[in-house]
């Protein structure tokens, strides 16, 4: 049975804990402690998670007031000028989105007055992501070799088979 990676893939809202949990091959970057998800849940401190896959919200006062961001949804990433509740007019993170045909967007406020650290770690980390996304797409989702042949992928073509001396059989 093939596993479905949804975690660059989509926006969710409100998931239970195991689908914040990091899945194989997903790395923790960066953690920020003191975020505000300002237009979402304004006044609610939480912890913003930086993977390699994925932005992850959740608040420290109800944890199952949570996000998850796949990097692959996110249209553009700016600083604005924005309206905290905890922080009052304060420069913030404004990530736009689209997911499923819907549009979401994200404003993100770091708690901890003068840390440019919120907007270095995203754009960053989302820079990387983007400048990757080859070598993903076949990492992650095209495995080469399926039953000891040749898997191509949508827009490739197999022009010859050679045969050769160690085959996979052979070794299995």
């Amino acid at each position: 049975m093939a596993v479905v990676i949804w975690e660059d893939r989509d926006v969710r809202f409100d998931v239970n804990s195991s689908q914040l949990k990091l899945r194989q091959g997903e790395e923790s970057i960066d953690v920020l402690d003191s975020v505000e998800d300002t237009k979402g849940n304004g006044g609610d401190r939480g912890r913003l998670v930086v993977s390699n896959l994925r932005l992850i919200w959740s608040s420290h006062s109800t944890p199952r007031v949570n996000l998850s961001i796949g990097y692959n949804c996110i249209i553009n990433i700016a600083t604005k000028t924005a309206n905290s509740k905890l922080r009052g007019l304060t420069e913030a993170l404004y990530i736009w989105t689209k997911a499923n045909g819907t549009r979401f967007e994200f404003i993100f406020t770091n708690l901890i007055p003068n840390s440019l650290r919120l907007f270095t770690s995203v754009t960053g980390v989302y820079k990387a992501y983007m400048s990757s996304r080859l070598y993903r797409e076949v990492k992650l989702r095209g495995a080469v070799v399926q039953n000891c042949q040749l898997r191509s992928l949508l827009s490739e073509t197999i022009l010859s088979t050679e045969i050769g001396r160690a085959s996979c059989r052979e070794r299995v």
